[in-house]
């Protein structure tokens, strides 16, 4: 139910993202284990022979596989790029599954980079260090966050907006030429896996196949609750 209840929320969002679409360009990531890269990643792990049905195995208790969905909007002018983000199966607070600290939440971010590679660094972060949501209330907040928990269930919402000058010594100015290139991904790290346990990249989405594609992104989300549940 508390699945349904999200999925309702992010269609919601997706309806509200698409009709300032033509104030802006949209774009959505899906966020999976597998998209993940290098050697703290689920996907290495798996590689080297770790049992594929979730993290945790082998490396403490398992627990359902983690994964979520993004969608942003870059203004008319380039000068700002707002985002809304639902993850699952990740502990935003740390009490969400207690005694388990293996999918604590430590830091959220947006990374980009000038040329292909399997990681970009971080260039805007909203929750943990860095920050660079200056501008946001959750500034004030430790740690510093754009995100809240779900009220029932292991997993939470993020969002803020990266201004033109904001940036982890860099700006959005600098990294506008990547993130439109493809060269960029949202990404979120746990206690286990702290090189990042979700990520996926911000692909830019053509009017009017916004409501398709993104459509079939919540559908395949709603089908991989029901097989981890």
């Amino acid at each position: 139910m508390t699945l349904l209840r999200t999925v309702g929320l992010l269609c919601l969002s997706l309806l509200l993202f698409a009709g300032r679409a033509n104030a802006g360009l949209v774009f959505h990531a899906d966020l999976t284990t597998g998209a993940e890269a290098g050697a703290n990643s689920f996907a290495d792990q798996a590689n080297r022979g770790a049992p594929t049905t979730g993290p945790g195995l082998g490396l403490g208790p398992s627990r359902p596989l983690s994964f979520g969905t993004a969608n942003f909007l870059l203004n008319d002018a380039g000068t700002a790029l707002s985002f809304t983000a639902t993850v699952f199966n990740i502990d935003f607070t740390g009490s969400q599954t207690p005694g388990a600290p293996n999918d604590d939440l430590v830091a959220a971010h947006i990374h980009a980079g000038g040329a292909a590679a399997p990681t970009f660094s971080v260039v805007w972060g909203f929750f943990g260090m860095p920050f660079n949501d200056i501008n946001s209330p959750g500034a004030a907040l430790t740690p510093q966050s754009d995100c809240i928990a779900f009220a029932t269930g292991v997993g939470g919402t993020c969002s803020g907006t990266w201004d033109l000058t904001e940036g982890n010594i860099t700006t959005l100015a600098a990294q506008l030429p990547n993130i439109l290139a493809g060269r960029s991904y949202i990404n979120f790290h746990t206690t286990q896996y702290t090189g990042g346990e979700i990520r996926g990249f911000l692909v830019q989405v053509p009017e009017p196949a916004t409501l398709i594609l993104v459509g079939v992104g919540l559908l395949g989300i709603a089908g991989i609750g029901r097989r981890t549940v």
